[in-house]
């Protein structure tokens, strides 16, 4: 080839090149295609009834899908963004970045930036409802720290089965939310591998369902393998959830802290508090209330190393149950007051080394403590009416006697 030949090519490939940077810096500043680091507003508006995923995201052009306000985000974060939603009901994410049955979060960020994802709940606006169906989970958090607000996440679908998901190092905050997921043992919130949700104001999960619930309508918290699971704030805060449980192994961690909680379970292996494998639930001074609907569930049940801490707390046990506290292999139950309300064969059994230091608020039915297990009850305000068992080296202390194994 003769050079001449040779520099016409060379001409040709860099006029090519410089046609592709062309092309992709045109595409990089349309709205329509992402957005430069310092290019994306403080706040983005979604519309689903009004919007256009074409438009550049601002109030008088909002957006049409949530997926498309978070691709307009940049990576890394180095400020803190709102992305404000208008009612209405999405039946999927958007796409692009994040697939259509799954909102995937996961952003780096500086410390003390978040992302908030604010939607409307309450008056006489049309809500906000995520209806999107199965995925995994409906909100999958890996990544930065993110904050959403004033939704309704799911629309009672059986395909909706995981409402948000949380893995480490992510981390969110849920303020106000309400949950209609469905079911057989699921969670409206999952915390594992380290995964973090801080919650606040009213945290609603298929809060409907006390007085009656239908299949499939399980809808819980659960926080495993390290996970986080809590509340930052008391004052205006409560957790109600009608058909579901706090269950927590693995190391994971529940707490509470809130105003109150209200926890009914239809489910047929279900305790109201389910602990195990070095799980546990602290109660942080919040007043509980719990209700196994099926007898043969347990309100409080512990096992392999499980853990509640009830300081400050007021446990307050509704029902009909063969058990209203059990604690198996080594698990330990603390609590200022607990206040029966029902029939219990058992109203407190501990075996396998485990423990419990706590007081009754009511009359106390029958006790018993079995291989090494040790109750020390500090206080009863009504009647232990009994009877008292301790065998198998088991042992139960009482304001007035101490009742043991031979």
């Amino acid at each position: 080839m003769c050079a001449t030949s040779v520099s016409r090519c060379a001409m040709t490939l860099l006029a090519l090149m410089v046609a592709l940077r062309a092309e992709v810096a045109g595409r990089t500043l349309d709205t329509g295609g992402g957005a430069p680091p310092e290019g994306a507003p403080d706040e983005i508006h979604v519309d689903p009834a009004q919007g256009n995923d074409r438009n550049r995201g601002t109030s008088e052009q909002p957006l049409k899908t949530v997926a498309a306000a978070v691709a307009l985000l940049p990576d890394p974060l180095t400020r803190s963004i709102t992305i404000r939603l208008g009612g209405g009901t999405c039946r999927d994410t958007g796409g692009g970045e994040s697939s259509s049955n799954t909102l995937e979060l996961m952003r780096r960020m500086r410390p003390g930036v978040v992302v908030r994802i604010v939607g409307r709940l309450g008056g006489d606006r049309e809500p906000t409802i995520w209806a999107w169906e199965g995925g995994q989970a409906m909100v999958d958090v890996r990544e930065g720290d993110w904050w959403l607000e004033d939704i309704q996440i799911g629309s009672g679908s059986r395909r909706q089965r995981r409402g948000v998901m949380v893995t480490g190092p992510g981390h969110v905050t849920l303020k106000n939310l309400i949950f209609r997921t469905c079911s057989h043992s699921g969670a409206g919130i999952y915390a594992h591998r380290g995964g973090k949700v801080s919650l606040r104001g009213a945290i609603n999960l298929n809060e409907h369902l006390h007085d009656s619930a239908g299949e499939e309508t399980f809808c819980g918290i659960i926080a495993t393998d390290h996970g986080l699971v809590r509340f930052v704030e008391r004052e205006g805060a409560k957790l109600d959830i009608g058909n579901g449980s706090l269950s927590a192994g693995y190391y994971g961690c529940i707490r509470l802290g809130c105003k109150t909680a209200r926890i009914t379970s239809w489910g047929e292996q279900s305790n109201n508090l389910a602990i195990n494998n070095g799980g546990r639930i602290d109660l942080h001074g919040t007043t509980v209330t719990l209700r196994a609907r099926q007898r043969r569930n347990t309100p409080i049940g512990l096992e392999h190393d499980g853990h509640i801490l009830g300081e400050g707390a007021h446990v307050i046990i509704e029902g009909e149950n063969s058990m209203a506290i059990a604690l198996q292999k080594a698990s330990t139950f603390t609590c200022n007051d607990i206040e029966l309300r029902g029939t219990f064969d058992y109203c407190l059994w501990a075996s396998s080394g485990s423990m419990f230091v706590g007081r009754f608020l009511t009359d106390v039915g029958r006790i018993e403590a079995t291989t090494s297990a040790t109750i020390n009850i500090e206080k009863v305000s009504g009647k232990i009416v009994g009877p008292v068992v301790a065998k198998h080296g088991g042992v139960v202390s009482l304001p007035d006697r101490v009742v043991s194994s031979e």
